[in-house]
């Protein structure tokens, strides 16, 4: 099982003192899966967000192509990583495949148990979020610089 500093030391939950991730352990549900295994899938609902212990997974959207669909991978995640939090904040369906590109081992909380932590411990959900909405931001900044070096690309055609 995961202790206490590794998930304080996870930037989803950083900045929750000990006493917020006692209460917030039980909550969490250890998941295990295979290399090669879908975690989550493209279009399908969702209700939880992972953090991922040990291994990697790769996320994968899907493309359509002269030739049919295939999916690209647009990141490779590790220990510490998060993914699914979308679903958990926007309650749509999942936005992309996550396949485990060697076991993986993950934490997995659901929306039913975000809300609960907004029900007991209003100034740790706060926390919680604002480190989801800093995940987020992060990514899209990653997203705009893939943008832009790709209509650089497209440009110099």
């Amino acid at each position: 099982m995961t202790t206490s500093q590794f998930l304080q030391d996870q930037p989803l939950f950083g900045g929750v003192d000990d006493q917020a991730i006692a209460a917030i352990m039980p909550l969490l549900r250890e998941v295990n899966f295979a290399a090669g295994e879908p975690i989550v899938r493209e279009g399908e609902d969702g209700d939880s967000l992972f953090v991922i212990c040990s291994g990697s997974v790769e996320v994968l959207k899907a493309s359509a192509a002269e030739d049919g669909v295939f999916e690209e991978c647009i990141a490779v995640l590790k220990v510490g990583d998060v993914f699914g939090e979308m679903e958990l904040l926007d309650t749509q369906s999942r936005s992309a495949t996550v396949r485990a590109l060697e076991p993986v081992s993950a934490l997995a909380l659901s929306n039913g148990d975000l809300f609960r932590i907004y029900e007991s411990d209003l100034p740790t959900f706060t926390l919680i979020v604002l480190n989801l909405a800093r995940e987020l931001s992060r990514r899209l900044r990653s997203i705009d610089l893939m943008a832009v070096h790709y209509m650089a690309i497209e440009d110099r055609r």
